[in-house]
């Protein structure tokens, strides 16, 4: 008996699905008007804005000061033993999409805490490259996709664990093995200086950590949304190392701080 063959959309069925989906927008922008977290009308996501997310990802752990440690000093050759220099080697590379300033922080805002919850799809294909740079050092070996878990607080006002959902979109995409790791902070950052929140601490779970054994020895990537000094990931990177996991480094979406060019102020 033969196989029925299949039938696949014709061309046409394809336009007429856009039209459909045009018309249905349209309809749906006379009620909530389509807008742009950059104030742009009539499109959810701007040419400029995504273009933004399509950029190529910085290195920014030079940046973040909580992921430096001492390599070694430099001393005069003479006279007293006086520190002529310092220089560091940050714990784990980083990288970003842009400076968390401008168009890109009104995005990132929108989605976190905006209700704009469909921009994760359009935020994760750039991060997807980010992570591949990433794993390529690791023998193409596909890599744990580690999220940092909002508080609880943040995640019942927003109704969601945004990260977790980032990650969850980042293994459809391929670039990874989504890797749920509960934890909570030890130590909190309100009211720290910069000293105390560098030694910011990170504890997984229970069933975090059980999870984390059967994966020991597996390559994994930290994925946040914005990094400012560091802290964060650096206690991350701790608590994952603890488990014997190996952390090829962390992907975030922006960074308080980039690189300037020579020059540049």
């Amino acid at each position: 008996m033969a196989q029925p063959r299949s039938v696949r959309p014709s061309r046409g069925a394809h336009r007429l699905a856009r039209i459909v989906g045009e018309v249905a927008a349209q309809t749906c922008a006379l009620v909530v008007t389509r807008q742009c977290p950059c104030g742009s009308e009539g499109t959810w996501l701007c040419p400029g804005c995504a273009a933004q997310l399509a950029a190529a990802p910085l290195r920014v752990e030079s940046c973040c000061e909580a992921l430096q440690h001492l390599s070694a000093a430099r001393v005069l050759p003479q006279g007293p033993l006086l520190p002529a220099g310092v220089d560091h080697t940050p714990l784990l590379p980083v990288l970003a999409l842009g400076e968390y300033a401008g168009d890109l922080q009104r995005l990132i805002l929108a989605w976190k805490n905006g209700g704009m919850l469909h921009l994760g799809r359009r935020i994760a294909p750039g991060l997807a490259a980010a992570v591949t740079d990433l794993a390529a050092g690791a023998g193409g070996r596909p890599p744990g996709l580690v999220p940092v878990p909002s508080r609880l607080g943040a995640r019942l006002r927003r109704g969601e664990d945004h990260t977790a959902e980032l990650v969850r979109e980042l293994g459809r995409l391929g670039a990874g093995r989504p890797l749920l790791l509960p934890s909570t902070p030890t130590t909190a950052q309100e009211g720290q200086g910069a000293r105390q929140r560098r030694g910011r601490q990170i504890q997984l779970l229970g069933s975090a950590r059980r999870r984390a054994g059967e994966h020991r020895g597996a390559p994994v990537v930290i994925i946040d949304d914005v990094v400012t000094t560091g802290s964060t990931l650096r206690g991350m990177h701790q608590a994952l190392t603890r488990e014997g996991l190996t952390v090829l480094g962390a992907v975030v979406v922006a960074s308080a701080r980039v690189p300037r060019s020579p020059g540049v102020p």
